[in-house]
């Protein structure tokens, strides 16, 4: 039964269309100049000011996502200012953030999700195959929501705005899990549907560089390989696979590592594709240490993890 009393009188139409109940607390979705423009505040003198000017050197559009999705966490006193931008990337841009004095923290990282429009993700079927979908609250979707699901399965606006939050939030739920396990992650912080903020890694001169951009000191290399590989097993143990796990996603600093980039995560038993990507996952790994001279034999490695994780006994190969 509906509930007359939260809508106003009927809008009438004169198009001979059905009339149409507007709740009274209905509030339409801003436009992302309208939230760019919430971020203001007029002085006394009627003189707009800025609540929220990054100082972030960016281009107009850009600075205007920036303004839409961390404003809030300004607002939320989580960060000061967001100054540089430390990683351009196809879905990502990871921005070097000033925390709030309430956060206890220097500095935070930024990752926030580029617009659908300039994203260029690309077999998001092969690792979403046995994935939940996942609401903004990291819960699953109820498979008895059926709108949403066709929304999703149709690709209509909210069912990509799904999607997108679906996406980041294996990610964000993942860092969280993995961080608890005390694997080398950084900390995950606070998110909302298109960002997620994390510890920063590095310092105020300079971010964290990946793996694949540092000269490794032979004698540190067979350490740093058995770490990364007991950080697989950790993925495993939490039943998940990174699914693009290489140099290129693993900060090293001061003598350390950090896992990074966890969107495209693959559940171990549920992904009928497990298997080759986690075989994929172990084989870069074990090239990019060869050329420190780190042996290792790639598919028994791998064979005899999947082994040690999952009840299945055939063969990766």
């Amino acid at each position: 039964m509906i509930d007359l009393e939260a809508y106003e009188e009927l809008d009438l139409q004169t198009d001979g269309r059905r009339p149409r109940r507007v709740k009274l607390n209905h509030k339409p979705k801003q436009n992302k100049w309208e939230v760019a423009t919430s971020l203001y505040e007029r002085d006394a003198a009627g003189k707009s000011e800025r609540l929220f000017s990054p100082s972030v050197n960016a281009t107009s559009e850009e600075m205007v996502w920036i303004i839409e999705h961390l404003g809030q966490f300004y607002l939320g006193k989580v960060i000061a200012d967001v100054t540089r931008r430390v990683k351009g990337g196809k879905e990502a841009n990871v921005y070097c953030c000033a925390a709030h004095p309430d956060s206890g923290r220097d500095l935070i990282a930024a990752k926030l999700y580029r617009p659908r429009k300039f994203r260029a993700l690309k077999n998001t079927v092969e690792y979403q195959q046995g994935r939940a979908m996942l609401d903004v609250k990291g819960n699953a979707i109820s498979a008895r929501d059926w709108r949403m699901h066709k929304a999703i399965a149709g690709k209509s606006r909210k069912g990509l705005e799904a999607a997108q939050t679906s996406w980041l939030m294996h990610e964000f739920t993942l860092m969280q899990q993995l961080h608890q396990a005390g694997a080398d992650v950084p900390e995950p912080i606070k998110h909302n549907e298109y960002a997620l903020l994390m510890e920063y890694v590095g310092d105020e001169a300079m971010p964290a560089p990946v793996l694949i951009d540092v000269p490794l000191d032979s004698a540190e290399a067979r350490p740093l390989f058995e770490r990364l590989m007991w950080n697989v097993e950790i993925m495993l143990s939490c039943g998940w696979i990174h699914g693009d796990l290489s140099a290129y996603n693993v900060l090293y600093w001061n003598g350390a590592i950090s896992i990074i980039d966890f969107p495209q995560v693959v559940g171990l038993q549920a992904n009928p594709s497990a298997r080759a990507i986690f075989r994929r996952d172990v084989e870069r790994v074990c090239q990019y240490f060869a050329r420190y001279g780190v042996a290792s034999n790639p598919p028994k490695l791998a064979n005899d993890l999947w082994h040690k994780y999952t009840s299945k006994k055939e063969p990766l190969a």
